[in-house]
């Protein structure tokens, strides 16, 4: 192995720990969890991620979105099993009096805010991952852990925005890594974990 190399498979191996502790250290929350055919399938309801601001820009009439990450961890550490990630984007229509929620590839109508909230957060019977990613883990203790985002700013989007303007002078480290937190997040986010479980 080139020494040059080290210092990054370092760097990697910290960011694992990071992040590994981070998802120990986050709230538990009720998550409801069935097996079916080897698949662990998962529901819980993010509602908590709507704040008072959230449900004035909701009702604005400009499209805003939702983003749900769950993940599968061992209790004992490591990388993820399984991650399964999706968007819900939604508009209030003035004309039609309206809300308009995609979830997927075709837009649906949706009457009510509330019924909009529950349509997005309160996730039902996702199957997380495939049996091939837990086969090899029968009997030991997992958890499922959750982030949900509201308006968060994608990767391509953060890249545009920290972009050096029309003068041309680039932003030191520490003022990127100030203006990222700054910037480059959701408006709100929120993240929980659930009880351990045990694979079948």
């Amino acid at each position: 192995m080139k020494r040059s190399s080290l210092p990054i498979l370092w760097a990697l191996a910290t960011l694992a720990v990071a992040a590994l502790a981070m998802a120990q250290q986050l709230p538990q929350q009720d998550v409801g969890v069935r097996w079916q055919d080897g698949v662990p399938r998962i529901s819980f309801s993010a509602r908590a991620l709507i704040t008072p601001a959230a449900r004035h820009q909701l009702e604005s009439g400009l499209r805003k979105q939702f983003v749900i990450t769950a993940q599968a961890f061992r209790e004992r550490g490591g990388s993820p099993i399984a991650t399964r990630r999706f968007a819900c984007s939604v508009y209030w229509d003035v004309w039609e009096e309206v809300y308009w929620l995609r979830l997927g590839h075709r837009p649906e109508p949706i009457q009510s805010l509330d019924g909009v909230i529950a349509r997005c957060l309160d996730v039902h019977d996702l199957a997380l991952g495939h049996a091939s990613d837990y086969a090899r883990h029968s009997g030991e203790p997992i958890y499922f852990a959750v982030r949900a985002e509201f308006n968060p700013v994608s990767a391509a989007q953060c890249r545009a925005l920290l972009r050096p303007g029309g003068s041309g002078e680039a932003l030191g480290p520490v003022v990127i890594n100030i203006v990222r937190r700054q910037i480059c997040q959701a408006e709100s986010a929120i993240g929980f974990r659930s009880a351990s479980h045990r694979v079948p």
